[in-house]
């Protein structure tokens, strides 16, 4: 029957492992969190930013053009007051129809640890948005 040899630094071994485990999860967690709640929270911000843009907008006003639209939903956004935090406006998706539906594009990167450093995985992080809202 043989001995129990030297055990010291098993315990101590174990904790680690299950330290830097622990700790691996919580990161992949928290860097899908921050992806989900920036994917749902930018579609929010698109269509109350396209509601907000819409109140102020003069529906009489039906010269309204796409520069003034686009310049409209910067500020709005730049004001925060419909949550679009660190959101930037898309030119190119940020305008009025011809019905006067205002239709305002976003986009914006989550804030990640893992995901914004890996250059294969990097376009997870971004999201964008649109939203429309009518000047009726």
């Amino acid at each position: 029957m043989r001995g129990i040899g030297n055990e010291r630094g098993v315990v101590i071994s174990w904790l680690m492992k299950l330290l830097v485990g622990l700790a691996i999860v919580s990161v992949v967690m928290f860097d899908a969190g921050s992806i989900l709640v920036n994917h749902f929270t930018l579609d929010t911000a698109a269509n109350d930013t396209a509601l907000a843009l819409s109140l102020a907008i003069d529906p009489d006003q039906f010269g309204t053009n796409d520069e003034e639209v686009f310049e409209g939903a910067k500020e709005i956004v730049a004001s925060n007051s419909t949550n679009a935090g660190g959101a930037k406006v898309v030119r190119s998706g940020t305008n009025v129809d011809e019905e006067g539906v205002i239709h305002v594009k976003l986009k914006r990167v989550a804030d990640t640890f893992v995901v914004e450093r890996i250059e294969a995985i990097k376009k997870w992080g971004r999201a964008t948005a649109e939203g429309q809202a009518s000047t009726d």
